[in-house]
């Protein structure tokens, strides 16, 4: 099956954008609520502060992700460029040599 590149590189850069902004609010650390004062377990707090941490670095990824998959579109659009003028060179180079050959047969 095809992979539709063109979607594909249409939707990069929301693809970036969102994951920028997914790690940008899970750097910023939610404010208590007041009046919430409620004493915490150490323990209940410790696995808080673990799962904010795993939260962060999981946004870090998903953003370094989406960071290759913009440069690897980029690369791949680039390289189809590249193919389109090969085809068109190797179009050239097939005319230019059946001419040559119509030449030296007739003469």
């Amino acid at each position: 099956m095809a992979l539709p590149w063109l979607q594909i590189v249409q939707l990069v850069p929301s693809i970036v954008d969102v994951s920028r902004e997914l790690l940008r609010r899970t750097k910023q650390l939610p404010a208590p609520a007041e009046g919430s004062e409620a004493p915490i377990d150490t323990a209940v707090a410790q696995r808080l502060a673990m799962l904010e941490e795993n939260e962060r670095r999981q946004a870090e990824l998903v953003s370094q992700m989406a960071d290759q998959i913009a440069k690897l579109t980029r690369a791949i659009t680039t390289l189809h460029q590249r193919i389109i003028w090969l085809g068109y060179g190797l179009a050239f180079a097939t005319l230019v040599s059946i001419g040559a050959l119509i030449v030296a047969i007739a003469t």
